[in-house]
């Protein structure tokens, strides 16, 4: 049985009653719960006639029975244990997480038997990391019950609250308490952000809705059946003459490309009961079921397969083809953005892709087709990586691009202000240059503003790095981007370390260079430092000298730009050791300018690191 608006974990079979989440609007089945949830830590055993009062959580081993728990930003948490069979459901707020709820109801369900190390957990739509704007009292609560600020995913910006990640503590704390962090799975996206989709509290105040984590043991059967068969339900190893997953995975693949859904995904579901956190099976789940017009469906499985593997952009775009399907564009224009961070889906391939024509009355599709840059709201940031893949000491860029649409015509430009809200490993990246363009359009009366930062930089460590998220402020409001993953690969070739500061730090590196070198130019002018205005229509290069203050040596070049794109022939390249800063817009929108900084030989020679990373930028 399924309900419109209804979201359920992988191990959830339809032989079930219910077992998931509602969405925004969505009924659903009659379920008890507590009259009152009081953000605590109290959880109770419940039979078909109880009614508990107060509590933030239910254990059940009746058949038939359904409990569920009421949110509207915090994290619901669903529990099987398959060998009792019992099952639950959690209110964890960021207030039950600071008294470890989620290990709590796993202490109070071995009462009935309960293993953890048995046990699966699902946790449901909550308020995700991107909103979760809370006060120093709140970070310190949740690091007293013994997470560290890593495990919260804690990010801090100058003169703003921290941002944590509430989801991810309950997934730490339920791996403490016993459980495989593979039997835990993260349904829905945040609350917050996805006004269509998710009540929020914090979004919408006292009068807020909620929706509910619904789990229940199906009548007159086992749970077991929820995996469809014992083989997967049972923690014992497959039978010697079971075929092994790859191979069931590739007949699956074969079949998909002959146009046999449900063949494949029969095969497919074979291949998860033996590797249920193979990603690339899980997204082939997904396509298959999107082919049969399964496609509430196959965004679960879609979302299972990106918990899996983030950097999984066909699951990503896989999911944008449903969501656009079922006509939620919102969710759609999501999933497509994220895909698209990658750099391997091409305009012309999506912008032809039939599975996606949902999207042409949108006008953020609209704009994608023709600027390549895909907004999920009128007011967006939109960070990428290229490369996403280099090894050690190569050079990657990182663009950011802010994004206003529907503006009215000639309404005045904002400054856009950017800052990392991520900790940046000192040592870690190395700066080499930055650029900011500004550009226009005007389209059917209405125009739209962009403005693309560009950072880039060499690694000098090996690992998967995660850039982002970025704060961008933005007419005023302000938006965050996701998260970006850029591997590096150790060199082949032998490097040795870099001693050298660079001329500029990486803690002042990632902002607007038409804010933060503004304050520089006025500077240098007021010192009666030369700034070399340059003609951008001639081919003869400039020559002004370098002047050093603080160690460092600057050289700055002013101009007026006939378009957003190339810088004059007449500007002299970028010398190796120094660090370039630009700012790039049309002469109708003001001065251009570029900046190079470098050590000088005196600063290199008596400077540490440490003192360089506190000389003025």
């Amino acid at each position: 049985m399924t309900i419109q608006g209804f979201e359920a974990p992988s191990w959830a079979d339809n032989q079930l009653d219910f077992c998931g989440f509602t969405l925004r609007g969505a009924e659903g089945p009659e379920a008890t719960a507590c009259k009152v949830q009081v953000h605590g830590a109290e959880i109770h055993r419940v039979g078909p006639d109880d009614k508990p009062a107060e509590g933030d959580g239910l254990w059940t081993t009746a058949p038939g029975l359904l409990i569920a728990v009421r949110v509207a930003d915090c994290v619901p948490v669903l529990l099987w244990d398959p060998g009792v069979p019992a099952v639950a459901a959690v209110h964890a707020g960021w207030r039950g997480t600071a008294q470890n709820i989620v290990g709590a109801a796993l202490q109070s369900g071995q009462l009935l038997g309960v293993d953890p190390s048995r046990t699966r957990a699902a946790m449901g739509p909550s308020i995700g990391p991107c909103c979760f704007e809370v006060g120093e009292e709140v970070v310190e609560a949740l690091v007293n019950t013994g997470l560290s600020e890593s495990e919260l995913s804690v990010t801090r910006v100058v003169g703003g609250r921290p941002h944590l990640n509430l989801r991810q503590a309950n997934r730490v704390l339920l791996r403490r308490a016993g459980l495989d962090d593979r039997r835990i799975e993260a349904v829905g996206g945040c609350t917050h952000c996805t006004p269509s989709r998710y009540d929020s509290y914090r979004r919408d105040g006292a009068g807020s809705s909620r929706m509910r984590g619904i789990i229940g043991l199906a009548r007159a059967l086992s749970l077991a059946l929820c995996f469809l068969g014992a083989v997967a339900c049972s923690d014992n190893p497959p039978t010697p003459d079971r075929q092994e997953p790859a191979a069931l995975a590739q007949a699956a693949e074969k079949m998909l490309e002959q146009g046999k859904s449900q063949e494949a995904e029969k095969l497919l579901r074979d291949v998860l009961e033996l590797a249920p956190d193979d990603a690339h099976s899980r997204a082939n789940l997904a396509l298959a079921l999107h082919r049969q017009a399964r496609y509430r469906e196959a965004l679960v499985q879609g979302r299972l397969a990106l918990g899996i593997d983030p950097t999984f952009w066909h699951a990503a775009y896989n999911l944008a083809c449903s969501a656009a399907a079922l006509g939620e564009r919102d969710e759609a224009i999501g999933w497509l953005q994220l895909a698209l961070a990658s750099g391997i889906p091409t305009l012309e391939e999506v912008a032809a892709d039939t599975d996606l024509a949902a999207l042409e009355g949108d006008h953020r599709f609209a704009f994608y087709k023709a600027t390549g840059i895909l907004s999920r709201q009128e007011e967006d940031a939109v960070a990428f990586v290229h490369p996403s893949s280099l090894v050690v000491g190569e050079a990657a860029t990182v663009t950011v691009v802010a994004i206003a649409l529907n503006r009215p015509l000639m309404a005045p430009r904002a400054p856009v202000t950017i800052e990392p809200a991520w900790a940046i490993e000192p040592g870690l990246l190395r700066p080499l240059a930055r650029k900011e363009t500004f550009s226009t359009g005007a389209e059917g009366g209405r125009e739209y503003t962009q403005r693309n930062f560009q950072y880039q930089f060499s690694v000098q460590q090996p690992g998967l790095l995660q850039l982002g998220p970025f704060r961008v402020s933005l007419e005023g409001l302000v938006r965050w981007t996701q998260p970006i993953a850029l591997e590096v690969k150790d060199s082949p070739m032998p490097t040795g370390p870099v001693t050298e500061p660079p001329p500029v730090p990486a803690s002042a590196f990632f902002v607007a260079p038409s804010i933060h070198d503004s304050h520089l130019l006025e500077r240098h002018a007021a010192q009666g430092g030369e700034i070399s205005v340059l003609n951008p229509l001639s081919d003869q290069p400039a020559n002004p000298g370098w002047r050093a203050e603080g160690g460092v040596e600057r050289r700055m070049f002013r101009f007026r730009a006939t378009q957003a794109r190339d810088l004059p022939a007449s500007l002299p390249p970028r010398p190796p050791t120094a660090f370039r800063s630009v700012l790039l817009q049309r002469a109708t929108e003001g001065w251009s300018h570029v900046l190079d900084h470098r050590r000088s030989p005196e600063g290199t020679a008596n400077q540490s690191s440490t003192q360089s990373a506190s000389q003025p930028f």
